[in-house]
């Protein structure tokens, strides 16, 4: 089975053409990744960005809804579960995606709201993603405001796509709330044919049954290797006579290129979004959903060669980056190909004296901060590999969830 997506629409194709920034063609690709093929300069390529988060997400509501919208959907930006259901659900409402911080509304989102003139913001997230001191602060601009949640990330999944998706849905993807990369892809996918996408712990065996029968479905789409989400959840899932396939890869942006290659057979925009940072992304997850657009997760300085080849494939003529350059480099959008990766060093002989002694049980509740639990990593990597399941994904970086 193969989903398609819906064709892109020009109206919004044209207005992201009037709001995004050209991206100089003449801007040098990191020296190790490998020139882009000559065909691919007959491409655009642009850049959706701010001064920082909250105003990328201005920028990506501006190109979605150059006029105003009906609907504005809030969610917190500096986490992303909630945000990675509402972006499909904001596509399907026929709004725009901004983000806030938890305690007060940023100055360029109310600006943004008041210039979208909304006749309804929906909130979503409990009051610790998004306080009720922004909730106030949004009603002064909007008086018709909804909140959206639920007590956990699984369960505000579970009400925005209830709400979001009254008539239920063909399809539904299967992401894991504790893994952005697939999730993001996923949620454009999604969004581009007018479905949902719901959050499960990806460890586990539990599977949304009462919201899949409510929504209808008959296929589901899980996001991600069995690392990611479990095999025990696509048993489950086909265990209640559902139709389902998995878009996986060895890593993050293979994954991602199996999400896309599975649900686009055709995309002339295309959206990038780094793999290691997620709030510039969000927002455009609902913009790529909004226009029928792939959205790609990469590296931030090259993409690799089947992105590359995928761009011919789609028959992509305008590439489009979302978030400033420290975040995704201009090397991205000249497709510059990624450097093979080093091959792994051979273990060290056991008992040699640069072995560490084998370490205690841990995982990534048991580290403060993403650099102290790498450096575990790097430690303890070359003598026992990843012995504490702390690389989900494989690309050999940890715990890419803590701060």
């Amino acid at each position: 089975m193969k989903l398609r997506a819906v064709a892109s629409s020009c109206a919004a194709a044209v207005a992201l053409a009037a709001l995004v920034l050209p991206v100089s063609a003449a801007a040098a690709s990191p020296a190790s990744a490998t020139p882009p093929k000559a065909a691919s300069a007959l491409a655009s390529v642009d850049r959706i960005a701010g001064a920082d988060r909250w105003e990328t997400s201005v920028r990506a509501a501006q190109a979605a809804y150059p006029g105003t919208a009906d609907l504005v959907v809030l969610a917190s930006g500096v986490n992303f579960p909630d945000a990675l259901s509402a972006a499909p659900a904001a596509a399907h409402l026929g709004g725009p995606l901004l983000l806030t911080a938890p305690g007060s509304l940023p100055a360029s989102v109310a600006a943004e709201i008041r210039r979208e003139q909304p006749a309804k913001v929906v909130i979503v997230g409990g009051t610790a993603a998004v306080s009720g001191s922004v909730e106030a602060q949004v009603r002064a601009l909007v008086p018709d405001v909804v909140r959206v949640a639920g007590p956990d990330r699984f369960e505000t999944s579970a009400a925005i796509n209830r709400y979001a998706f009254p008539t239920g849905a063909s399809a539904a993807f299967i992401a894991a709330a504790s893994n952005f990369p697939d999730a993001l892809s996923a949620s454009a996918a999604a969004a581009s044919g007018g479905n949902p996408v719901l959050l499960v712990n990806g460890g586990g065996a539990a599977i949304p049954s009462a919201l899949l029968s409510r929504l209808g479905v008959s296929r589901a789409v899980i996001a991600g290797g069995t690392a990611v989400v479990s095999p025990a959840i696509e048993n489950a899932l086909r265990s209640r006579g559902l139709a389902v396939t998995r878009l996986a890869g060895a890593d993050r942006y293979e994954t991602s290129h199996a999400i896309n290659r599975g649900v686009f057979s055709s995309s002339p925009t295309v959206y990038f979004a780094a793999g290691t940072n997620f709030p510039d992304a969000l927002s455009g997850a609902a913009l790529a959903g909004r226009t029928g657009s792939a959205l790609y997760v990469v590296p931030p300085g090259c993409v690799s060669q089947t992105v590359a080849d995928d761009m011919t494939a789609l028959h992509t003529t305008r590439r489009v980056l979302l978030g400033g350059s420290a975040v995704l480099s201009s090397a991205v959008g000249q497709l510059s190909v990624c450097p093979p990766p080093p091959p792994p060093p051979a273990p060290p002989a056991p008992g040699g004296p640069s072995v560490p002694p084998r370490p205690a049980d841990v995982d990534c509740s048991d580290f403060h901060t993403q650099a102290e639990a790498q450096a575990w990593f790097n430690k303890y990597y070359p003598a026992y590999g990843d012995i504490a399941r702390l690389d989900s994904d494989n690309d050999l970086i940890a715990c890419e969830l803590l701060p």
